[in-house]
């Protein structure tokens, strides 16, 4: 059984049906848009079995999103929260959730879309408009051309 308490824990998640508890580590939760999971920990309290799961040093992490859904209406960011996942709603970003849930399905999705995050804002890439399979597709056409020496 586990006693004490996760003293990182940034949120709270209550199963309702299945009688678990999460404690969810988001160290940098009001800063990151879009925050890495670093440590979870569940506990099912009809059972009493705890499972624990770490992230700190993986390189494709769970990562969060619609956070306002997490706090309180009255919060003082839930406002800036929620209009990020408007954007990201009206973008179509959000969809097929199940291709999002990492770091680098969400980098991916954000990047076929031609969008990156600045703090809470969505905006248009600044890079180039050539993605690097167009680079590739392009070099490979390049290269099966003829040259014509007259």
């Amino acid at each position: 059984m586990y006693i004490g308490e996760v003293a990182d824990a940034t949120v709270v998640k209550l199963h309702c049906h299945s009688g678990k508890v999460s404690y969810l580590a988001y160290p940098d939760f009001d800063e990151n848009s879009h925050p890495a999971l670093v440590r979870g920990v569940k506990v099912a309290l009809r059972s009493r079995e705890v499972s624990c799961y770490e992230y700190a040093d993986s390189e494709n992490p769970p990562v969060l999103h619609r956070k306002e859904a997490f706090l309180h209406p009255e919060h003082p960011l839930y406002a800036r929260f929620a209009r990020l996942t408007q954007q990201e709603e009206r973008k179509g970003l959000l969809v097929e959730t199940a291709t999002i849930g990492t770091r680098d399905g969400w980098d991916r999705r954000l990047s076929e879309r031609g969008l990156e995050l600045r703090g809470h804002r969505l905006v248009r890439c600044v890079r180039s408009n050539l993605t690097q399979n167009t680079v590739e597709l392009r070099m490979n056409q390049w290269q099966q051309v003829t040259p014509l020496i007259g």
